[in-house]
């Protein structure tokens, strides 16, 4: 038994050190063009330092919701509500209601969670809805 163990541990090790190997050359690719881009904006534009750009967040879509889906479900949520200001937490459980998700399952409420911070900080940069309160305490509704 130990033998078919260690074997399947060094086939699964070679596995990972060759995913690590190839993210690496990817990594130093990347790196090298960002250093050429840097280089032509400091001769394109002389007072701009490449470092205080931030880096954009790269969007990753989830499988647990189609395109725009989650954006949809909680606009519903909050017109369920009626006007009742809800927070963050409460839209969550009413997405995941809505969805037919398990409500006790913490580690997919927390990612749902998330990607609902998300949605209605751009909802209220679009001013369909509005913030009540400030920080963790903070309640939204629609506008």
């Amino acid at each position: 038994m130990t033998d078919h163990v260690v074997s399947r541990l060094i086939v699964k090790r070679a596995e990972l050190a060759g995913i690590i190997t190839k993210l690496q050359r990817q990594i130093d690719q990347y790196q090298a063009d960002l250093t050429h881009i840097d280089g032509v904006l400091r001769i394109l534009a002389t007072d701009l330092d490449p470092e205080t750009i931030r880096p954009k967040r790269v969007y990753r879509r989830t499988r647990y919701f189609a395109r725009n889906e989650l954006s949809r479900i909680c606009l519903n949520v909050f017109r369920l509500a009626e006007g009742t200001p809800l927070s963050t937490d409460e839209i969550t459980a009413g997405a995941m209601k809505a969805k037919g998700f398990d409500p006790n399952d913490a580690v997919l409420r927390e990612s749902i969670r998330d990607q609902v911070g998300s949605i209605v900080k751009r909802l209220r940069r679009e001013e369909m809805i509005e913030s009540i309160g400030f920080g963790r305490s903070t309640k939204w509704k629609l506008s």
